[in-house]
């Protein structure tokens, strides 16, 4: 039996909305099945959620998540800042002891 595109429409529970009839194409029979009674595919996680789990969500609930992604964020970044800013000061000190050395080599020539 051929999956239609209406019948993969309702087993994958509707079209979501961002991603269009493209996600929902025609399922094709998988290379070992040929000649045999087809099965269904597995399910996969649908890449858009429901409107009604965004209803769960409180906005207190919410704000506060977006509050700690942004501080987190903000950590992150002023960490990476630093270990960047010793890295380079690390490099710039190395670079002038080199460049002493080879400097007092070519004065004792």
């Amino acid at each position: 039996m051929w999956w239609t595109d209406t019948e993969a429409q309702k087993l994958e529970g509707g079209y979501c909305s961002d991603l269009g009839r493209a996600a929902h194409a025609q399922l094709r029979a998988p290379p070992g099945n040929v000649g045999r009674h087809l099965t269904l595919p597995p399910r996969r996680r649908s890449g858009c959620t429901p409107l009604a789990a965004m209803a769960d969500v409180s906005e207190r609930t919410l704000q506060l998540s977006v509050l700690v992604a942004f501080a987190s964020g903000v950590l992150v970044g002023w960490q990476a800042n630093r270990l960047r800013r010793r890295y380079l000061d690390w490099r710039k000190r190395r670079l002038q002891d080199k460049l002493a050395t080879t400097q007092k080599k070519l004065d004792l020539a």
